[in-house]
């Protein structure tokens, strides 16, 4: 019968008669087996429950713990679970057999993945089918099995929105208990006269974030992406769809939802629908807001044509109908376009007009990464803190910050960071979805520091999102998968996709790393094939005037021998100390800083020789004698001469 067959109805029966066998001394085995997203981890919590009113001593085993201590030693009532059989090594597959096979009182409760797992674990699997009442295989449930669960759940019968809303679940017992739970936590249903109703149409930020988390800890991320996706829709008031022409801020603001989650084709859609509908209230100029938002969203997609097109339609409507109080929020959506672009000065001199108290959070990020591609690693942190205090979000200022923590203190502290920070699924694809470039970064520091497993879970992430027309991800997952692989083809591919030219340079190193590691330093077309690379990539920092970057990569050239390089940088900020080359002005903006000589050698990756060199020369250009007098002279003309940065 199928009710004997869904977890729903299966679990409470099945379990409470183990119960009472294992009660008896003779001790059973339940083994659930089911797809993925059936609802195994929901059961297994369920008869824990069960086994816990029941006065047993509850324990979970970890299959990935070898070897598996005997959880039931003693000889007091125990339940023990274990979830994932399927991932269980040959070894622990057969201490598991061994411990199974002893008369105790004691119930397993165990659940894999159906067909899944080695062949120790299918004789695992074959000795408790032999020797005991196996719990069956988990489907999902049904239409009607779904309303009957919330009629219980609720005490009610409930309308035809909340049924269409569970429906989102899938027939996972699981994400369909977590879900009813958040929304009955969060006052969305409402039950009066036999009936349970939707009480509000969409749902607030805090609600989705909430929901998110709790399905997180039993179902994959694609189960929960597509499921909030749907959640979103659902829970909107009918009609209201894309394709249909309704209100801007709604209709961003689920555009701003859907890109948050993941679901980056669906944002774009939405994001290019707000700017159709907004263009019927744009002569009231009442669209200006949602316009702003909905341009950010093309950039983060790299339709950088569109986001100007939209830009400059706004500017020109305000400026042909005399509006004022535009300009700062225009000023941000154009500093993040170019920043996306990959024109980062462009990006600074955009902000250049404001103070930077009325900054938001993501603006003093754009200053913070271009402190540091300067090479000026203090003031970027100053900018980073300044964001945090701001309220700015993890996911805006943490590509920064840990490329700051690896400036600073090496990948080992880069790679703590995330772990303290971005330490969970839902975190760290906040963090990928506002800057895909963090993959590849966060990869090369897990590898530099033997943190494969690391590595091969930010790869994972970055392919979940990278399914779809947008260059930015596309490229950074090809980026970090040629890390993770040591290969050089996708590598290329990554250097073709990638949209700005700070990228392409990263990617160019990368390419010249592989190429030394591969010949082991030795064999003539190697090198010469990693020195091409090292130039390419030298040239293309200069492009992009990063400053910080040309250094090292001039550093590693002239390790090597080589010295004309054919690329030369000149300072994009055009700011000097008098007559001060470029590299001299930067020394001197980091001695003001309080850095020792040392410590700018290995900002600018130089000798700390090299530093002393140039301090003896800026010393007699300056006319001053000592680091304290020459630092008080330049913040005191940094203060009067240089563009206000902060």
């Amino acid at each position: 019968m199928r009710e004997e067959q869904t977890s729903w109805n299966l679990d409470r029966r099945r379990v409470i008669s183990a119960l009472r066998e294992a009660r008896s001394g003779r001790g059973t085995i339940l083994l659930y087996e089911g797809a993925p997203e059936t609802g195994k981890t929901w059961v297994l919590d369920e008869a824990l429950r069960l086994a816990a009113d029941a006065g047993f001593t509850t324990v979970r085993v970890r299959v990935e713990d070898e070897p598996v201590a005997d959880p039931a030693s003693g000889r007091e009532l125990t339940a023990v679970v274990i979830d994932d059989v399927h991932r269980a090594s040959p070894t622990v597959a057969r201490t598991l057999r061994s411990l199974t096979a002893a008369e105790r009182p004691v119930l397993w409760v165990l659940a894999r993945e159906s067909g899944a797992g080695c062949s120790e674990v299918e004789r695992l699997c074959r000795a408790i089918r032999a020797r005991s009442d196996t719990g069956g295989e988990l489907v999902p449930w049904t239409e009607d099995e779904t309303n009957g669960y919330l009629t219980e759940r609720l005490h009610a019968t409930p309308d035809p929105a909340l049924t269409r809303l569970a429906g989102t679940a899938g027939g996972n017992p699981a994400l369909l208990e977590t879900l009813v739970d958040g929304l009955s936590e969060e006052e969305f249903v409402e039950v009066s006269d036999g009936r349970a109703r939707l009480v509000r149409s969409g749902l607030p930020d805090r609600v989705l974030r909430s929901v998110r988390e709790r399905l997180l800890r039993t179902c994959r991320e694609q189960l929960v992406r597509d499921a909030i996706t749907q959640l979103t829709d659902a829970a909107l008031p009918a009609g209201d769809h894309v394709g249909v022409v309704g209100r801007p801020q709604e209709t961003v603001t689920r555009a701003t939802r859907a890109w948050r989650c993941g679901a980056l084709s669906r944002g774009l859609r939405l994001a290019q629908q707000t700017i159709s509908e907004s263009r019927r209230l744009a002569g009231q100029g009442a669209a200006t807001d949602v316009e702003f938002a909905a341009a950010v969203l093309l950039a983060d997609a790299s339709r950088f044509d569109q986001c100007d097109e939209v830009l400059e339609a706004i500017r020109a409507r305000m400026t042909r109908a005399g509006r004022t109080g535009w300009e700062g929020r225009w000023s941000g959506a154009r500093a993040h376009c170019l920043m996306r672009a990959g024109r980062l000065g462009a990006a600074v001199s955009a902000l250049d007009s404001r103070p930077v108290a009325e900054l938001a959070p993501s603006e003093l990020v754009i200053h913070a990464l271009a402190a540091l591609r300067d090479g000026d690693v203090a003031k970027s942190a100053r900018y980073v803190r300044r964001a945090k205090l701001a309220g700015g979000r993890p996911a805006e200022y943490g590509w920064v910050a840990l490329q700051l923590a690896e400036a600073q203190h090496g990948p080992e502290h880069a790679r703590s960071l995330l772990a303290e920070t971005y330490g969970t699924d839902l975190r760290l694809r906040d963090l990928l979805v506002h800057e895909p470039a963090a993959a590849p970064f966060i990869v090369r520091a897990a590898l530099a520091c033997d943190e494969r497993s690391t590595a091969q879970w930010v790869c994972r992430l970055i392919s979940d999102l990278a399914d779809g027309p947008f260059p930015a991800f596309r490229a950074a997952e090809a980026h970090a998968h040629g890390l993770l692989h040591q290969d050089p083809g996708q590598l290329s591919r990554a250097r073709r996709l990638y949209p700005d030219i700070w990228s392409r340079a990263r990617v160019a190193e990368d390419i010249a790393d592989l190429a030394h590691d591969a010949a082991g330093g030795g064999q003539s077309r190697a090198r010469l094939r990693t020195t091409g690379a090292l130039q390419e990539a030298l040239s293309l920092y200069s492009e992009a005037a990063a400053a910080r970057d040309f250094a090292r990569v001039r550093s590693r050239l002239r390790s090597v021998g080589v010295y004309d390089t054919y690329a030369r940088f000149g300072s994009a900020s055009g700011t000097t100390f008098v007559d001060l080359t470029s590299q001299q002005e930067r020394i001197v903006r980091l001695v003001a800083d309080g850095l020792t000589n040392q410590q700018i050698a290995d900002q600018m990756f130089v000798s700390s020789h090299t530093v002393n060199f140039h301090l003896r020369s800026i010393f007699r250009k300056i006319g001053v004698n000592s680091r304290v007098e020459l630092a008080a002279r330049y913040k005191s003309w940094a203060t009067t001469s240089m563009p206000r940065s902060g």
